[in-house]
């Protein structure tokens, strides 16, 4: 019984519909519906976009940026909230973020803000690429119940064939005018999105610039580095750079150079410091005792070591020439 109310009742909404619509098929009541809600889209922008234009921000702004470079952040944050806009709203996301970096939290409050402000543009988008489309859907259907009328009729009767495609056609253009009308606000829109992006990005670039000049934005972590490095004495200083220095190198030793100079002062590490106490005799007593031919050794003169090294090869020699003579003999 409802679905019997139902279709009288969408029978007599579509017979109080113009004669061009209900000639136009079903295809008409979508494109009814996508007119709609563009316009319902349409008007609700116009709605935000006209209330933006009316503040006049330009005031606050000059005043924020007036007293950040006199320092005062709490004024400055007082003026960025006179007003409820985007480039205030990012100003004062960006002052509550000092004395860290706020390029991140303005950044997505920017992103935020500009997608809030192009809400609807993708239905308008949509309606415009749909509408053409569904306007040709009812077009073709026109033509297929015109040939059909054709091939049960015959060409005796070519009236009902030609009426039949000419009101096909209206699908196609009410299609078209759709998406016209959805076609003008949607690049507005975009226009107005656009230059909403380029005026944050002036005013974040403006803001972190006087941040900078200032000296607005601290790093936290180099200040504690700093007062670390400030509060040790000299000799632990140098011991913590001999040391950061020996952790990344796998010589004993490394070597630091000093600037204007020739100097070069060579520090060992804590684990050589014993080395030290050693006497380039004793070593060089060391390695002539069969000493093995892979170990290291730091100070000893090159030139000494070399002529050790052969005096060993001519003795081993020497040994086995001699030991060779005795087994003839």
């Amino acid at each position: 019984m409802d679905m019997i109310l139902n279709a009288t009742n969408f029978q007599e909404l579509q017979q109080a519909m113009p004669q061009w619509f209900q000639q136009g098929g079903v295809v008409m009541w979508l494109l009814l519906l996508a007119s709609f809600l563009s316009t319902l889209v349409t008007i609700e922008r116009i709605f935000i976009w006209m209330h933006y234009h009316l503040k006049r921000e330009r005031f606050a702004l000059r005043d924020c940026f007036a007293s950040l470079n006199k320092r005062e952040k709490n004024r400055a944050l007082q003026f960025a909230k006179t007003l409820d806009t985007p480039a205030l709203n990012m100003l004062a996301h960006g002052i509550n973020a000092l004395p860290f970096s706020p390029n991140e939290k303005m950044e997505s409050y920017a992103e935020e803000q500009i997608g809030l402000m192009s809400r609807g543009q993708s239905l308008l988008d949509t309606v415009i690429t749909l509408a053409p489309m569904l306007g040709i859907l009812g077009t073709v259907l026109g033509i297929i119940d015109s040939f059909n009328i054709l091939s049960l009729e015959g060409v005796d009767n070519p009236t009902a064939v030609v009426g039949g495609i000419a009101q096909a056609l209206i699908s196609t253009a009410a299609g078209l005018v759709v998406a016209l009308i959805a076609l003008l606000p949607y690049n507005l829109f975009r226009s107005f999105i656009q230059k909403l992006t380029l005026h944050l990005e002036i005013i974040g670039s403006e803001f972190n610039h006087i941040c900078q000049q200032k000296r607005l934005i601290n790093n936290q972590i180099s200040k504690i580095a700093l007062e670390q490095e400030a509060s040790m004495s000299n000799d632990e200083l140098k011991m913590h750079h001999a040391n950061t220095v020996a952790e990344q190198s796998e010589m004993p030793y490394h070597y630091e150079f000093k600037e204007g100079t020739d100097e070069v002062e060579v520090a060992l590490h804590p684990e050589m410091q014993n080395i030290n106490k050693a006497t380039q005799a004793s070593l060089l007593e060391m390695y002539a005792d069969e000493a093995d031919d892979k170990d290291e050794f730091y100070g000893i003169d090159e030139v000494k070591l070399q002529e050790m090294q052969e005096n060993k090869h001519l003795k081993k020699e020497q040994k086995k020439n001699t030991t060779v003579k005795e087994k003839q003999l």
